[in-house]
């Protein structure tokens, strides 16, 4: 994790804090000085390797209510950016925040400008972090964490002031219906010094006074005020906090506020700086002030810190990988070594089966020949018998076709066909020769003859040679001539017959 460090500036210092695990100590503090800012400056280098992150408290605030039409995506940046420049003009430290739309109407959106109306007073501090590339995350605003935190809050008074003290002096912030309407700060209480009780009971009424004017609250129209201090400030605080019709003062206890929002941090006295920056710290997306070029920096940090994420995950789900081939490796090996025990185990107990055999009058080796010689024999037992009296039966269907050769052979069943092993054959067969010159009538026997001979064949009955020869060029058609030729046409076929079952 990278380190944390909190910069509080007000009107006489810089005050640098660094953020370990919910606690804040503070490292050095800069007057807002030549000799200050240089010295800020070199704390930023010696330090630039960290995350920075500026609260700035200051009475040069600007804040200006608008209702503007409800649009949404670039459209809605380029009306705030330009509404915003048209409230605050040359101040680059500004934002919008939403306070939701109007039930009525048009359901307009109501916004809420913020700006620091003096940039000179912010210029040199933020120069320093720009030379030296340092990480800014953001620059916030008491007033925008204070928002952040009453709507954590939920307080369910429609109109109210809070009264806290921090090292710029005393902070009054109105809310309306648990969101910041208006804040003003009073630098000349710091603290709360004994004998000027009255003095920020002034300040409180010079606060409502302005209220009314701008017609923020009704005019006699009852105004609770927070004031968040210890119990010991508030005792000294409220004989001058007297109530009336339009003021009503509660106390709000800084600790409880601080146990109420899980700080790991418990404020000395009325200080209410702690609470500030561990509520800066804890929202993560709250509103602050600076544009994207000034935070540029913090961008490339965050991308850096995704480059190194997706990395240590690409690297994390590799080693799992890894862990997982070794695993399956093992098992493997594993299942390996139990087959070669369970072999052996089955080898030897082969060895003792054929050790309780009785002894064979002549070795395996002696045996073989002789079980191939009797696998000889047994084909050549084998008799043309049944093969020559399916073909017979053909013959006896076709008086006119002879018998001329036979070709007959025992063969086993080829491994790539259905044929049963078996008797087969080839037969050369003659027709009359009075069919020589009627090659249609040759051919047509011949296939009769062929399908005569097919059943109990399995299929295996094929004609191997024609009784004519016919070339590309010729066609089939019965012969005109009167010459007589006495030649027998001849031809071939071929089937095979399975072993009896």
């Amino acid at each position: 994790m990278p380190t944390r460090y909190l910069l509080y500036l007000d009107a006489s210092a810089m005050h640098c804090f660094h953020w370990k695990q919910g606690r804040t100590r503070l490292m050095e503090r800069f007057p807002t000085t030549e000799a200050g800012i240089g010295g800020f400056a070199r704390f930023v280098q010696r330090h630039r390797t960290g995350l920075f992150s500026l609260m700035v408290d200051v009475m040069e605030e600007g804040f200006q209510h608008e209702v503007l039409p409800y649009v949404r995506g670039g459209d809605r940046d380029a009306m705030l950016k330009r509404k915003g420049s048209q409230a605050f003009f040359g101040t680059p430290l500004s934002t919008a925040v939403s306070l939701g739309r109007e039930r009525g109407g048009r359901r307009d959106e109501r916004f809420l400008f913020v700006a620091l109306t003096r940039q000179a007073l912010v210029e040199p501090w933020l120069q320093a972090l720009r030379a030296a590339h340092a990480a800014l995350t953001g620059v916030h605003s008491p007033p925008l964490v204070l928002d952040r935190l009453m709507q954590r809050l939920a307080s369910d008074r429609p109109r109210c002031l809070l009264v806290c003290f921090t090292p710029g002096g005393m902070r009054q912030t109105f809310f309306e219906s648990g969101r910041l309407r208006f804040s003003r700060l009073a630098q000349s209480l710091d603290d709360i010094p004994i004998g000027l009780e009255a003095q920020c009971a002034a300040e409180i009424l010079k606060t409502h006074s302005y209220l009314v004017g701008q017609r923020l609250i009704p005019r006699n129209a009852p105004l609770t005020v927070h004031v968040l201090v210890n119990d010991a400030d508030f005792k000294r605080l409220r004989p001058a906090l007297a109530d009336t019709d339009e003021l009503r003062f509660e106390h709000l206890p800084i600790d409880v506020l601080a146990r109420k929002l899980n700080l790991a941090e418990t404020p000395r006295g009325s200080n209410a700086l702690p609470i500030l920056l561990g509520s800066m710290m804890r929202e993560s997306g709250a509103t602050q002030l600076a544009d994207p070029g000034e935070t540029r920096y913090y961008g490339i940090w965050k991308m850096r810190q995704a480059v190194v994420g997706t990395g240590l995950a690409l690297f994390a789900a590799a080693m799992l990988f890894a862990g997982k081939v070794w695993f399956d490796g093992q098992s493997m090996a594993q299942e390996r070594a139990g087959l070669a025990a369970r072999t052996a185990a089955q080898q030897r107990q082969l060895a003792a089966l054929q050790q309780a055999l009785p002894p064979l009058p002549v070795s395996v080796d002696a045996l073989r020949p002789a079980v191939e010689t009797l696998e000889s024999l047994r084909h050549e037992d084998a008799s043309p018998a049944r093969w020559l009296i399916h073909l017979s039966h053909a013959l006896d269907l076709h008086r006119d076709v002879r018998l001329e050769q036979v070709d007959w052979r025992y063969r086993d069943a080829p491994p790539d066909t259905r044929v049963a092993p078996g008797a087969a054959g080839r037969a050369r067969l003659s027709l009359p020769a009075s069919l020589a010159s009627d090659r249609r009538a040759l051919i047509e026997t011949a296939q009769a003859f062929v399908e005569d001979l097919s059943p109990g064949t399995d299929g295996s009955a094929r004609m191997t040679r024609m009784p004519v020869q016919l070339q590309s060029d010729q066609a089939l058609r019965g012969s005109s001539s009167d010459e007589v030729d006495t030649t027998r046409p001849e031809f071939e076929v071929e089937f095979a017959l399975g072993a009896r079952p």
